[in-house]
């Protein structure tokens, strides 16, 4: 398959993590970088997309933050990287959350102008607050009025707390929001039941577990069977790139799941492709 749809990419020149907190999290995965993350080269990437068949890679770079590890810059290279390839990647917007004013206008402006997404991570903004938090609501009223997707990042590597990350406040926010569509970057690792609850509960509500699926983290294969039964139309692949190894190997250790076949077509590209109205 050669139009797989890559939900959580963040290409060279786009950085989120520092460079020294991707190796850091590579070496405790047992991974190796990618060549191309390796030598920050372009061409070498798109021969890894290419390799892995991996025909758009979406962009959801974080707003800013000031927490550990964390250095979302790289706007101007992306933007040059997606007008130069616009087949190739899909950009969300972001926002600082901590103005609630000024974001929900931002998020209006972004609807105006077409953008199919916007990340919210309101625990590592400014002003901390949870995701369910009330002051939040005109953001999500926002994105619901321009028929955007919110994604917001849920797990450990997020806080500054471990109860940042709990699933169950996306579960109120889907519930206040019905027409909302969320996607739980990082798949809430590791409440990883919880979160398989809130997708079975929750139609609205889609997750991306990224490297908790795919590297045999516990609950890596809790995932593979809610993908494999309940939550087949809601678990969407990312490679987490360049947090991650091979992309080619990641097509590999998908393949060795068994899923059936419209199965794993769902999980790297239908699923997604679906709430990208694509």
């Amino acid at each position: 398959m050669n139009e797989v749809i890559d939900f959580r990419f963040r290409p060279v020149g786009a950085q989120s993590w520092t460079r020294e907190t991707t190796f850091h999290y590579l070496e405790r995965m047992q991974l190796d970088p990618t060549p191309s993350f390796e030598h920050q080269s372009v061409d070498l990437m798109f021969d890894e997309m290419d390799e892995a068949g991996i025909a758009l890679g979406v962009i959801g770079v974080p707003g800013p933050t000031g927490i550990r590890g964390l250095d979302p810059v790289g706007g101007d290279a992306i933007s040059e990287l997606t007008e130069k390839h616009p087949t190739r990647f899909l950009t969300f917007g972001s926002v600082e959350p901590s103005d609630i004013e000024s974001a929900a206008s931002t998020i209006r402006e972004m609807g105006e102008a077409g953008v199919k997404g916007v990340t919210i991570d309101p625990s590592t903004a400014q002003v901390h607050r949870q995701f369910h938090d009330r002051a939040l609501y005109p953001l999500y009223e926002e994105a619901a009025k321009h028929q955007m997707l919110v994604t917001t990042t849920q797990s450990c590597l997020l806080g500054p707390y471990m109860e940042d990350c709990r699933p169950e406040y996306v579960d109120r926010v889907a519930t206040d929001f019905p027409n909302l569509r969320i996607v739980i970057q990082h798949g809430g690792w590791p409440y990883v039941h919880e979160a398989i609850g809130v997708l079975y509960k929750q139609p609205n509500v889609y997750m991306v577990p990224g490297q908790y699926i795919h590297y045999g983290f516990p609950g890596s294969n809790d995932y593979i069977e809610a993908l494999r039964r309940q939550c087949s139309h809601q678990i969407i692949f990312g490679s987490v790139y360049p947090n991650c190894g091979s992309l080619k190997d990641l097509r590999s250790i998908v393949s060795e799941w068994g899923l059936p076949e419209a199965t794993e077509r769902r999980y790297l590209r239908e699923n997604a492709a679906s709430i990208l109205n694509l």
